[in-house]
């Protein structure tokens, strides 16, 4: 399909931006970041905007810091780019697991972390990892800016509480402790080039083999990505033993909401992603046993 008739604005800098974005009224103009999604959605006919804000030229929005306590990365950071970061892959290694999983190359190298994001999708890949991470959005308007928490920037499937003259500029995350341990495995119909069926990410602390922190998140299975909250009060002050762990998957199976759709049932989704839950739980089990007792 053909894509619709629309006007292209390209600010050369951040205010530029907010001053469209603030200008389009209650009707709005969508930004265009890396178009992966976006482009698809308006040739299939489901977004029609008659402006869209086009980035490439707005520079500082495509970085990766860390300070002294926390981790930002800019909302045009490439999945390509969170890839090839040191940071990324020695702080936030489930980050770094789940941006290997997106596309192809080719995806990899044009989609950003805040369209993932502001797509709002329950499958979206970096979702699961910035909800273990608790990241925080970083919103910017003419207005000034806004921080939300990332379990708070959505109402349902690809819907987001951005306001239309919202930009999302960047998302950060405390350093994890160096104790941390972290998974995150995704199933799609194929190994690549398919969009996520389920994803399950963990980001886990210990002490001498007993969880102190549990993190879980679970992608695909609710209208919007879902905390593992019943798994997550469990196994707090546990250690991960095959008890545990078999008690842990009956919790998830029970508070995911999986639904039938195109990709795949309910009935599949619940099962694999028990079955993903168990193989994170097992891993980091092998990495933190308890001491011997004597």
């Amino acid at each position: 399909m053909i894509l619709p008739e629309f006007r292209v604005m390209a600010p050369e800098n951040l205010y530029e931006a907010l001053d469209l974005l603030d200008g389009y009224g209650p009707e709005g103009a969508m930004v265009l970041a890396g178009g992966t999604d976006l482009l698809v959605r308006m040739k299939e006919g489901s977004l029609c905007p008659s402006t869209v804000i086009v980035l490439d030229k707005v520079p500082n929005l495509d970085f990766i810091e860390m300070s002294a306590d926390k981790i930002r990365i800019g909302a045009m950071t490439t999945f390509d780019q969170v890839i090839s970061s040191d940071i990324i892959r020695d702080y936030a290694p489930v980050l770094w697991s789940a941006a290997q999983s997106l596309g192809s190359p080719q995806l990899r190298n044009r989609a950003t972390i805040g369209g993932n994001i502001c797509n709002g999708s329950p499958c979206a890949d970096s979702l699961p990892p910035l909800y273990v991470l608790d990241a925080v959005a970083i919103l910017e308007s003419a207005n000034g800016e806004r921080r939300l928490p990332i379990e708070k920037c959505f109402k349902g499937p690809k819907e987001t509480v951005f306001y239309r003259n919202e930009l999302l500029t960047a998302v950060e995350f405390a350093i994890p402790a160096q104790s941390a341990n972290s998974f995150f495995f995704a199933s799609g119909q194929r190994k690549a080039l398919a969009i996520t069926k389920i994803s399950v990410a963990g980001q886990f602390n210990f002490i001498e083999g007993v969880v102190q922190m549990a993190r879980i998140a679970y992608g695909s299975v609710a209208p919007s990505v879902l905390r593992g909250a019943a798994v997550e009060e469990y196994i707090q002050w546990q250690s991960l033993s095959q008890e545990t762990i078999k008690k842990s998957v009956s919790l998830c199976r029970n508070e995911i909401k999986p639904i039938d759709d195109i990709r795949s049932t309910a009935d599949w989704r619940r099962e694999a992603t028990g079955v993903l839950l168990q193989r994170g739980l097992e891993l980091l089990a092998e990495k933190n046993q308890p001491p011997a007792q004597i």
